[in-house]
């Protein structure tokens, strides 16, 4: 597991003036393994796209409590958040789909 990943909470806190405000706060970091995707084609050459997107990164991190789909994931200086966590039971793994945002 060579790549690593920031976990985000969204956390919402009031200032002195009675304002609140919502921040994204780290809460937890771990190693994890790119897994590799490439876009799909039919028969005739043509590219499946709703299978493959060029923003879509996919990870396999150890299973966690910690991991929620309520999070955002920071790699790579790029925030992404969590499309689907799949349990892989076998080795007690996750896999996670992620999606770029664009903050």
């Amino acid at each position: 597991m060579r790549e690593h990943l920031t976990f985000y909470d969204l956390t919402e806190t009031q200032t002195p003036s009675g304002a609140t405000k919502k921040a994204w706060i780290e809460t937890y970091k771990c190693r994890a393994f790119y897994k590799k995707s490439s876009p799909t084609y039919d028969k005739d050459g043509v590219e499946a796209r709703e299978v493959y997107q060029g923003d879509t990164v996919f990870m396999i991190v150890r299973e966690t409590s910690k991991i929620n789909e309520k999070q955002r994931v920071g790699y790579r200086n790029y925030m992404y958040e969590i499309i689907l966590i799949m349990p892989i039971h076998s080795d007690h793994t996750l896999q996670l789909q992620l999606k770029r945002i664009n903050d």
